[in-house]
């Protein structure tokens, strides 16, 4: 039986990368996919704080998006066939709609046996 990989997913804000993000195996762009809920939000909050979350996670629209997403990554996870997988997850600013996918989308497929690592790039937790 062949090892699962190791899955890299990071969150990212492509206005730091002048729409170039760092490199990865595979890049998810939230920006036309997802509304951004920033001007719902208190100010200051980030994609780890619980109404960012719900925000995020809580519309049908994006439920829908986010299993057709978590479906397609585990297909090409496995048609690529590498040891190391990296995925870059991105929105505008990166504190928000990209964080809370890399956080859900790494807490399903460690669930499913894989090891994941996680990395926010541009979130800044004081």
């Amino acid at each position: 039986m062949q090892q699962k990989p190791t899955i890299e997913i990071f969150s990212f804000g492509f206005k730091y990368f002048n729409d170039s993000p760092p490199d990865c195996d595979l890049r998810i762009d939230l920006r036309n996919k997802m509304k951004n809920p920033q001007s719902h939000l208190p100010k200051g909050a980030i994609g780890k704080d619980k109404i960012v979350i719900k925000t995020v996670l809580g519309s049908a629209e994006n439920k829908k998006y986010i299993e057709n997403l978590f479906n397609r990554l585990k297909l090409k996870i496995t048609e690529t066939n590498l040891d190391h997988y990296k995925i870059g997850i991105g929105c505008r600013s990166g504190i928000h709609r990209s964080v809370v996918i890399t956080d859900h989308i790494a807490e399903r497929l460690t669930k499913q046996g894989y090891m994941v690592k996680t990395e926010h790039i541009n979130l800044k937790i004081e």
